[in-house]
């Protein structure tokens, strides 16, 4: 019999076991938390032990590459801008190689609200991967597509949580010089299952449909992170709503690191030494490293880890303004590129009244404990938005 892990801490559920067997033997199924993990069919494995080669994981050393440069990168886009979650360097990249014939991979919701990485092959798409997505995506069939296309001679773009471009690579087994791979600045990630909960709580307690939901949006007060839902009305209409991270439980509770998987917690790619060719995140400090740098759209930390990645530097300074900034000095503000997000006392006590309660107990029990932080946020709230009107009426009449 194969194990393919002893302890949950073990597996980060990249799929890369999965995707390299050869008789289709293992699939990533929910545990009791949401998380998925490979369970292999016994009748099915015929003992190659290929999983447990390809599991990068197991190997307790870190490799990967210390950045070669570090960039403040803002679109030059105001559209795409608008509609990224930092400074729209993602699409950047995406758009460079749809140009050159390529196809990009990232995660995408559907309509069932579920992240699913999928490939895309033109501009239209890319909205789909742009944003992000604080819960744990299937990379599904990805990783064998990717392979299929690479050998095919296409240029691939692969974006994905640190761990998953080492699945990536480790499926892979070799080098390709026809692929380029983008790893996110990962807090952590939460579960599908948890997620999707938390979106029937909110329709339920809404009497909504939720058709869009948007972690980060622009625009808004500034409270750090706000987030947008859209959603179908009874009477049919299209309403949104602001979701402000101190007065929403889910957003609260990810943010702090009380429901991610127990791996993050000890993640070895939480580091300095990175898995992709570029690495993406926000970048926090970025008013206090470069004070002369326009935040108010967002700004991208944008990390250059290989040569590879070197050489697209010039292109994309076409979409994107690109300040030269300082790896070290980037990291201070920037946590997960130094170390795993710390494990959360709350974890198991919220874990265990979502077993028991569904997420109506979960979200009842974090406005009870935190009504006092709630009430002190939502008055923040309410001066925010009459000093942005008022400065907003002062700009009309040029005071």
């Amino acid at each position: 019999m194969i194990n393919l892990y002893k302890e949950k801490n073990e597996c980060c559920g990249c799929s890369a076991c999965a995707s390299i067997c050869p008789t289709q033997a293992i699939t990533m199924e929910p545990d009791e938390d949401g998380f998925f993990f490979p369970v292999v069919n016994n009748s099915k494995c015929i003992r190659c032990r290929m999983c447990l080669k390809t599991c990068h994981f197991r190997d307790t050393k870190i490799k990967g590459n210390r950045p070669l440069a570090a960039f403040a990168a803002i679109n030059k886009d105001e559209t795409v801008l608008k509609n990224s979650s930092s400074g729209g360097a993602f699409s950047a990249l995406a758009s460079i190689v749809l140009e050159m014939g390529g196809v990009v991979f990232g995660c995408a919701f559907n309509e069932r609200m579920e992240p699913n990485h999928i490939g895309i092959d033109n501009f239209f798409d890319i909205e789909k991967l742009q944003g992000s997505k604080y819960v744990q995506s299937k990379i599904n069939n990805t990783f064998i597509e990717a392979k299929r296309l690479l050998d095919q001679g296409r240029i691939v773009l692969y974006s994905g949580t640190p761990c998953q471009i080492a699945g990536l690579k480790s499926y892979l087994g070799r080098e390709y010089n026809n692929l380029l791979t983008v790893d996110l600045i990962c807090h952590g990630v939460p579960s599908e299952s948890f997620f999707k909960d938390y979106i029937s709580w909110l329709e339920k307690k809404n009497k909504w449909k939720i058709i869009t939901y948007k972690f980060r949006d622009k625009g808004k007060v500034n409270m750090g992170y706000s987030g947008k839902v859209i959603y179908i009305k009874k009477n049919g209409k299209i309403g949104e709503r602001t979701i402000y991270w101190p007065l929403d439980c889910y957003y609260y509770y990810f943010l702090n690191g009380d429901i991610c998987r127990m791996s993050c917690y000890e993640c070895k790619y939480a580091s300095n030494y990175r898995q992709g060719d570029f690495t993406l995140g926000d970048y926090w400090g970025v008013k206090k490293i470069h004070p002369e740098v326009n935040t108010q759209n967002g700004v991208s930390l944008l990390l250059i880890n290989t040569e590879t990645a070197m050489g697209y530097v010039d292109k994309l300074s076409n979409y994107l303004k690109l300040v030269n900034s300082d790896f070290e000095q980037a990291k201070k503000y920037n946590g997960q590129l130094n170390h795993p997000v710390p494990k959360s006392e709350k974890r198991e006590m919220i874990f265990k009244t979502w077993h028991t309660g569904g997420y109506t107990a979960v979200a009842n029990e974090f406005y009870f404990k935190n009504r006092k932080m709630i009430v002190v946020n939502q008055v923040k709230i309410v001066m925010l938005q009459i000093i942005k009107k008022i400065i907003k009426i002062l700009k009309m009449f040029g005071t």
